[in-house]
């Protein structure tokens, strides 16, 4: 492997403790510099043994090396000394390859790491293996930066730390697990159990598999939680959670918290009436199960939406859609009970309206009831945040007749289950360019961010129709930022790249949306040119409380700053997140803590001439 290869899907734990690390060398070198021009050798020697800045190196766990141009050793820290068993005061003078040597662990060559470009003045990262005294082929992580620390300002010595990758790995196993689990249960989280259920539908699709799909809701939990207290529905749901576990065929079947008293099931390779034997089995198993507080007996029971997963089924979103409509048909018609989704099902149409969706959407676009709003994103820096908004996420509202707002949470669904939603694109990118003819380009411009679905990336019409818009209306395309959420980049990954492409060739900027929330996010970003990444806000909400989630708002930060990718943080809500997040680095955040969505005309208003 080439030393200064890209970052590793992986990279992002190895950042998380190795970014801190380079500014502090950073600021090693440019005090240096400011000193060494006043100081014989043998004082440079002292400094780099005495000052502040390298007592840091030396609390820190990496080992650390700095040696000049040639390879000869200035300075190792204590877990250096320790990695090659050679105290400090021996090792300096000497040449590296007298200390250690690193190689490419496929081609076993010497990796040429004193060959790192000066003009970049960039770090290289990559994996290794180490041999030194009493070590042999050590997997490691190695990221070496030139620095200057001479009065010519030339970056003449190189920083060297070296992580083992045992370390590493055990760390990425377990933001892995935090990422894709639930922390209360240990069972799969909804986002991971997606990704598992589009395996399936893809399995179905392609070679005929048998898949069933179980959405268990718990009827009247909120009782419980209301009337005996928070800690016995947690309680509750734990031992829940372990029974259902009891009931799936480990080997096979998945297992899910979808939801706060809701669980996923998915019964892999079984024929439908056999997974319906089985589903059966589970609410009766709930309705038996003992649970005690307080020495008295309690009963909860479920309701089950059935949904088998055939070559036509669709999307895990519509499967998910249709399995929470026969759920709730089951706890409409009393609860304890288990309702078996068939195609035309008339009840669960019925429940869900989605025909009646039809034909609202269409009169919604006949008769002017769509209406656009902007959100301002804004810059956190402190002397930016006292300047007039100039970035903003466009924003779908829908009234109805009588002016009432309709949720976004009941008409896209069924837009999604249509398939309408490449024609609300259209409709948004239209309206939006109409209204930016308005702006006075002759400053700074604005930027205004739409969200775009996985149905018109997969529309190959929807491509041409925005180049074809944004020349219609003549509108300077760097007004334009398009944002596309993490999972429909994921599940897309060659259409989103084709369509980035395009557009950054025209000066658009891009955006990838709810950051964080997939599995290979690191790992998709690299594939991705975007502009910036807005961090999921499930991170950011609880984030003055909540230790793990800001341990990967610092992660994804971290990994911005590298890529040079601007980081957004939503949900921003209040001043003491704000603060958190200026202190992590954020450099942009959006909430009702900065500014509430206003209708987009009042916004347009404010950028006239």
């Amino acid at each position: 492997m080439d030393a200064g290869a890209t970052l590793p899907a992986t990279g992002f734990s190895i950042l998380y403790w190795l970014v801190p690390v380079l500014l502090i060398a950073t600021a090693l070198g440019v005090y240096l510099f400011l000193q060494y021009n006043k100081k014989s050798s043998k004082e440079r020697i002292a400094l780099v043994q005495h000052n502040v800045l390298v007592s840091a190196l030396m609390d820190v766990d990496e080992s650390v090396v700095l040696v000049d141009r040639q390879g000869v050793v200035e300075f190792i820290n204590p877990s250096a000394e320790k990695l090659f068993r050679v105290q400090m005061r021996s090792a300096r003078g000497r040449v590296h390859s007298e200390l250690f040597q690193l190689l490419d662990p496929v081609k076993r060559n010497p990796v040429n790491w004193l060959s790192v470009s000066t003009a970049a003045n960039q770090p290289k990262f990559a994996e290794c293996l180490l041999n030194c005294p009493n070590l042999q082929d050590l997997e490691t992580w190695f990221l070496v930066r030139p620095i200057a620390i001479d009065d010519s300002g030339e970056t003449n010595h190189l920083l060297l730390l070296l992580k083992d990758q045992a370390e590493v790995r055990a760390l990425q196993t377990h933001l892995n697990y935090l990422q894709r689990n639930d922390q209360q249960t240990q069972l799969l989280n909804r986002k991971s159990f997606e990704l598992e259920l589009k395996v399936a539908l893809n399995e179905a699709q392609q070679r005929g598999f048998c898949h069933s799909f179980c959405h268990v809701a718990l009827d009247q939990f909120k009782v419980v939680n209301d009337t005996l207290g928070q800690n016995a529905g947690d309680a509750f749901i734990e031992r829940i959670s372990d029974l259902l576990k009891s009931l799936i065929d480990k080997k096979c079947d998945v297992l899910a918290r979808i939801g706060g008293d809701e669980f996923g099931i998915l019964f892999r390779e079984t024929e439908p009436a056999a997974a319906l034997r089985k589903a059966e089995h589970v609410r009766v198993s709930l309705k038996n199960l003992p649970l005690k507080w307080n020495g008295v007996m309690q009963r909860v029971t479920a309701s089950i939406g059935f949904v088998p997963i055939y070559k036509n089924s669709g999307t895990p979103s519509r499967v998910l859609s249709i399995a929470d409509a026969a759920c709730k048909v089951a706890k409409e018609k009393g609860g304890n009970r288990l309702h078996l989704y068939r195609p035309e099902d008339a009840e669960i149409k019925k429940h869900r309206g989605q025909l009646a969706w039809i034909g609202r959407l269409k009169t919604a676009f006949e008769t002017g009831q769509f209406k656009l709003y902007a959100q301002p994103i804004h810059s956190l820096e402190p002397r930016e945040y006292a300047k007039p908004f100039l970035h903003y996420e466009v924003l779908l509202r829908l009234f109805d007749s009588d002016g009432t707002p309709i949720s976004p949470d009941e008409f896209i669904p069924a837009a999604e289950y249509y398939s309408m939603m490449p024609k609300l694109d259209r409709w948004v990118v239209k309206a939006l360019l109409i209204k930016l003819r308005e702006v006075d380009t002759s400053g700074q411009m604005p930027l205004f961010a739409v969200n775009l679905s996985g149905q018109s990336l997969d529309d190959p019409k929807f491509l041409p129709f925005v180049l074809d818009a944004i020349e219609r209306e003549n509108i300077p395309p760097a007004m334009l930022c398009f944002e596309i959420t993490e999972r429909v980049a994921i599940n897309n990954i060659e259409l989103a790249r084709k369509f980035i492409d395009t557009l950054k060739l025209m000066g658009c900027s891009f955006s990838l949306d709810d950051f964080g929330t997939g599995v290979s996010s690191f790992g998709y970003l690299k594939e991705l040119p975007v502009d910036y990444l807005k961090i999921d806000g499930s991170f950011i909400k609880d984030i003055a409380t909540d230790t793990v989630g800001r341990a990967m708002v610092q992660s994804v930060n971290q990994v911005g700053q590298l890529m040079s990718v601007k980081t957004i943080a939503e949900y921003v809500e209040n001043d003491n997140i704000i603060t958190i997040l200026r202190e992590i680095g954020i450099d942009y955040g959006q909430g009702y803590g900065i500014a509430k969505p206003l209708p987009l005309p009042d916004i347009i208003a404010s950028h006239k001439a």
